[in-house]
């Protein structure tokens, strides 16, 4: 399928690689084909057969005019040898300008040094980027600075076609939320629509490829959770106190419902206040921690144990929860079927969950950490997906 190319330039530690690993997801691999760019080592070209284009990863720009000078030569240097191979397949359909809220108070001092940097695509759409926009404020100030410098001068103002809020990973803050990723589809759906035609993904295959990306969000987001979920329950206690997950509970699920763009009516805080009661008061909760007592060769302390419960839960909630806003986001269930959602939601954290609890517990080493047994429950649930 013939693609279009995307030239990815921004500050150095704007998050530039981890942007293009999660719009292009696990598939995303580095392009094996000899272009231009393999003999230029600052620049790597990655791909996903299921996007319509190619994502270029160039040297980052730091501050200080020496530095600044040279990431702008190596851009430039790299599109004149692009240009020179006079191969249409290597042309650059369109560049994304990555800033964080820190490096946006640069760009107006900058944007002469990126627009110099891109100088030879001169008819190529820019789409600003701002990453790691954890907070609303934020992310306004700097798009009304990004947009400023734009339009301070009239030989750039026609360039910007768009400006995108991202956040590519989810992050935990100090108060327990969880903000989910963001963004991320929506700079696949302007990226394609600034793609030549012939090159342009049809609409329902944008739409099946950024249902993956959202799965792929609600997974991030369940790692985030029952990493959470293993530090509440890691306590050396005989028995460990379900309700104590139940705030990770409800921040995960509240995290996963924005990443699905469900609208927040009424109908839908009832349902997520549904999900959150069944997996934190339900009474077969309760029983897998009993049930524990008779998995055999279990050599870990209490609270290796009571961890691993803990994670598995969480994640098995988490799971559940993201299948449900799944089908309701496309159509096939709606906010009505409450009954549906309690048989999925109790089912997750039925006698199935407690084999995956048995193979969690199985999977841990003595004295494992908290990643490790984030692994071993990841392990436990692939094992049963693929029983």
């Amino acid at each position: 399928m013939e693609k279009g190319n995307v030239l990815v330039i921004g500050f150095a530690g704007v998050g530039k690689s981890t942007l293009i690993k999660t719009v292009l997801g696990e598939e995303v691999m580095e392009s094996t084909k000899k272009s231009v760019a393999e003999r230029h080592t600052d620049f790597q070209v990655y791909e996903n057969k299921n996007v319509p284009f190619r994502l270029i990863d160039t040297t980052g720009i730091e501050p200080g005019v020496f530095k600044e000078q040279k990431a702008v030569n190596a851009v430039k240097k790299w599109s004149e040898s692009t240009i020179k191979s006079g191969k249409k397949d290597k042309q650059i359909s369109a560049i994304w300008f990555c800033v964080d809220r820190y490096t946006a108070k640069l760009f107006p001092k900058t944007i002469d040094s990126f627009m110099n940097a891109i100088s030879s695509w001169k008819n190529a759409p820019i789409v600003a980027v701002i990453t790691q926009s954890y907070t609303d404020a934020a992310t306004s100030t700097a798009k009304e600075v990004v947009e400023e410098a734009f339009l301070s001068k009239k030989k750039y103002m026609t360039r910007l076609a768009e400006v995108v809020s991202v956040i590519a990973m989810p992050r935990a803050k100090d108060d327990g939320e969880i903000l989910p990723p963001k963004g991320i589809t929506e700079l696949i759906e302007i990226t394609n629509s600034l793609l030549p035609e012939g090159i342009q993904a049809a609409e329902k295959d944008i739409a099946r490829y950024n249902l993956t990306r959202k799965r792929a969000m609600s997974h991030a987001v369940v790692s985030v959770a029952t990493l959470a979920g293993i530090t509440v329950g890691g306590i050396a206690s005989p028995v460990i106190d379900v309700m104590l997950l139940k705030p990770t509970e409800s921040l995960e699920i509240q995290a996963i419902f924005k990443i699905w763009g469900i609208r927040n009516t009424k109908k839908a805080k009832e349902l997520v206040k549904l999900i959150v009661d069944i997996g934190t008061v339900s009474i077969t909760g309760k029983m897998l921690v009993s049930a524990l007592k008779v998995i055999p060769g279990v050599n870990l302390g209490a609270a290796a144990v009571n961890a691993a419960i803990s994670g598995t839960i969480v994640f098995a909630l988490g799971e559940a929860a993201a299948y449900i806003f799944e089908q309701i986001y496309t159509g096939k269930k709606t906010l009505n079927d409450m009954e549906w959602v309690q048989k999925v939601v109790s089912e997750s954290i039925s006698s199935t969950a407690l084999d995956k609890i048995t193979d969690t517990v199985k999977g841990v080493a003595k004295n494992a950490d908290k990643n490790e047994i984030l692994d071993a429950v990841a392990s436990a649930f692939a094992k049963n997906s693929t029983a």
